[in-house]
């Protein structure tokens, strides 16, 4: 072995030992950023007590329709045990490959991500008790389409449920209002079937298949 080899060797150890102490630094910040971002978003949202006021409950399977990164998608994994189950449909391969790493980084064995379609969620089984939104419908490029579809991969009974920010209280009008997602899910077969008015900004309806 030539003398130049062990330099060579010493470089690479110190570089590795750079590139580690700066990832370290990154999730030092980030970490700590998203978790105030999540806090902020629970004190406003109320995730536990929405939770409560849809009835979900340990051991149901639900689905959730556009999970995007999974900021709800855990907390309905935690609240419906290892004996539930959680689908999590997304358009955005990038954000469920994130929920996938999540879950394999936290051990969460009770969620499952779906990639759908813009029209069709293609949850894999039939007879979810529960279907949530949250702070999705809003940005689905064929609503009522999609609405229709979701239909046959709810259980009889079964309920969706949109969480979203309501335009007349925040002045957003991105957002769809009350009135407006009482029409569209009333033109693709639903029955509004609740209507929780305890948070400020944000809107909370249940809706089941006419």
């Amino acid at each position: 072995m030539s003398e130049d080899a062990v330099p060579g060797r010493e470089t690479r150890a110190v570089l590795t030992c750079v590139a580690a102490c700066a990832v370290a630094v990154v999730l030092a910040v980030v970490t700590p950023a998203r978790a105030t971002e999540d806090s902020r978003r629970d004190a406003r949202l109320q995730p536990e007590r929405v939770m409560d006021a849809i009835g979900i409950r340990p051991g149901m399977v639900v689905g959730e329709a556009g999970a995007g990164r999974g900021y709800f998608t855990f907390k309905l994994a935690r609240r419906v045990g290892a004996s539930g189950k959680v689908y999590a449909n997304d358009i955005d391969r990038a954000a469920l490959d994130h929920v996938r790493q999540v879950c394999r980084d936290e051990d969460i064995g009770n969620v499952e991500t779906v990639v759908g379609e813009v029209e069709d969620p293609l949850f894999p089984v039939a007879g979810l008790e529960v279907v949530m939104m949250v702070y999705a419908i809003h940005d689905f490029a064929r609503p009522a389409a999609f609405l229709r579809n979701l239909k046959r991969y709810l259980k009889p009974g079964g309920t969706v449920v949109v969480l979203d920010q309501d335009p007349d209280a925040s002045g957003d009008h991105h957002f769809l209002t009350r009135e407006r997602l009482v029409a569209l899910f009333a033109e693709s077969g639903y029955d509004l079937a609740g209507d929780e008015r305890f948070l400020e900004r944000d809107l909370l309806l249940v809706f089941r298949p006419s």
